[in-house]
């Protein structure tokens, strides 16, 4: 897209110069495609993140800017792409990407995302052809900059509440949809059966109905023997079909499959690593408040800040002992932290392990370098470690898909 520059005259006037600046010039494709060059911004949720790194792949991967070394897309170097679309090749650039982190050290942050948009644009203007962000609240707090531009196309991730509105309002073009639902339902599955010994554990209730008569969830689910991973599959949400689901209420989410079992209450430690994290707080929390009935489980809720471990670390520290736990770490390198910490509450040994399940969600445990830590889920002190979420390279690789399609409906 070309620059809206400030006319010379206007600019002198002034008294400085002026090299670009956002310009309220409603975007249109005719002049975003003019140059033959797509041009895209990128906001980053957590550079270390392996959710935030598989939609970073997906999305430069379709667009043709993931270079041939592969690492963390988050610290690799975008390259040119290319894209052919109604039968023209475009050139595609990244021209702007960062991790959306604020100053007390929360990353995904909104408001920082709103920040960066504004910097972004008065920056390069109406050169921008097209936003991505690595979720919904991100690119909500895009939306909100002072200089947003009318019509800029804006892609999301989680099927928030408010970027279901702007989906339908035509703000943002797309989300993908984590099937909240489903993995709320198979976080208490797995869990359920994991504190009932269940002969199958990841196949009663997700493959086959639960014998404690817990139900089936709805969804398909898949099991990673070596990660320990149950996931779920992603779904994307455009205008085409945002009806389905926008102003839907947990209840009318909740999958009726699952239906309350007989086996006795239990009780349960689960962990959000913010208090603040819009799809958790907002998506998850009331699906998880309608199951935990369900599942006869007494919960204890509790949030970090979202910035430290030790937040979350020092709220299991001073909790009773359990019958499960349920972990959504602050940062995914700290698989270890916390089974350490459960370990020596429960007084477990590799000599003596714990019956007593630990199931990490949303957040799975990664190494340094944003590998699945295979390691730390197979620790000798519990007898059942689990991760459940939804798959995150599958949605990766749907929000990328998404882009393209959208930009080839353009033509």
């Amino acid at each position: 897209m070309k620059k809206q520059l400030i006319p010379f005259v206007a600019a002198a006037l002034l008294g400085t110069t002026i090299v670009s600046c956002g310009s309220s010039t409603a975007w249109t494709w005719a002049n975003a495609s003019a140059d033959g060059t797509i041009k895209y911004c990128l906001l980053i949720g957590q550079i270390d993140h392996n959710d935030s790194a598989a939609r970073t792949a997906g999305i430069r991967d379709a667009l043709g800017t993931r270079g041939a070394k592969k690492t963390n897309p988050n610290t690799e170097t975008a390259v040119e792409g290319k894209l052919t679309l109604g039968g023209k090749e475009y050139k595609v650039v990244e021209i702007e990407a960062a991790e959306q982190k604020n100053t007390a050290g929360a990353t995904w942050d909104q408001q920082t995302a709103t920040n960066t948009t504004e910097t972004w644009i008065n920056k390069h203007g109406n050169d921008i052809d097209l936003f991505v962000s690595n979720n919904d609240g991100m690119a909500v707090g895009a939306i909100g900059a002072t200089n947003w531009i009318e019509n800029e196309p804006i892609f999301g991730y989680d099927s928030n509440a408010d970027a279901l509105q702007y989906i339908k309002d035509g703000k943002i073009m797309g989300t993908i949809n984590q099937n909240a639902s489903a993995q709320a339902a198979g976080i208490f599955m797995i869990t359920r059966n994991a504190v009932d010994k269940v002969a199958e554990p990841t196949a009663e209730g997700f493959s086959k109905a639960s014998t404690n008569g817990y139900g089936k969830i709805d969804a398909t689910y898949n099991y990673n023997a070596t990660n320990k991973s149950m996931l779920v599959d992603n779904f994307a949400i455009t205008s085409t079909n945002v009806d389905k689901y926008v102003g839907k209420t947990a209840a009318q989410l909740v999958d009726t499959n699952v239906t309350k079992g007989t086996t006795a209450s239990k009780k349960v430690w689960m962990s959000y690593y913010s208090a603040s994290d819009t799809f958790l707080n907002s998506n998850m929390k009331p699906l998880f408040e309608i199951y935990d009935d369900k599942f006869n489980f007494e919960m204890t809720y509790t949030s970090g800040d979202g910035a430290s471990e030790t937040s979350s670390l020092n709220n299991l520290d001073s909790a009773a002992a359990q019958d499960a736990y349920v972990i959504n770490m602050v940062k995914t390198t700290s698989t270890n932290l916390y089974l350490d910490k459960i370990a020596t509450k429960l007084g477990a040994s590799t000599s003596s392990p714990t019956d007593v399940p630990v199931v990490f969600w949303n957040r799975q445990g990664t190494n340094a370098d944003g590998s699945v830590d295979t390691v730390n889920m197979a620790d000798a002190r519990f007898n059942s470690i689990y991760y459940v979420g939804f798959d995150a390279n599958q949605g990766g690789q749907l929000q990328g898909k998404m882009i393209v399609d959208w930009l080839k409906a353009q033509k």
